[in-house]
């Protein structure tokens, strides 16, 4: 089964879809990156401490971290958010042989 907007796709819905892919990849690239360049002393650039994969933790600075921790919760609520806008938006949509 495929599903398509009758005429263009809302701008809403792509901006939605935009944002969930960018924060995917920015929670990707976190994923990899805090363990290669982040230290694991303190100093005053880096200040928070991001517990990663059972290490005893990694220090990076304040808003890689809080990215890094309230980044995966703001993912399942975009994804939320444009599944709410697809349901939102079900009278636009039209299934596809």
């Amino acid at each position: 089964m495929k599903l398509q907007f009758k005429g263009k796709t809302p701008v809403a819905i792509k901006v939605t879809f935009a944002l969930v892919g960018l924060n995917f990849l920015g929670q990707l690239a976190t994923s990899f990156l805090i363990p290669k360049w982040s230290p694991i002393t303190p100093d005053e650039a880096h200040s928070y401490l991001v517990h990663y994969k059972g290490f005893a933790g990694y220090y990076v600075q304040p808003w890689v971290g809080l990215y890094f921790v309230y980044g995966f919760w703001l993912h399942f609520i975009l994804l939320a958010v444009f599944f709410l806008m697809m349901w939102l938006y079900r009278d636009q949509i039209e299934r596809v042989r």
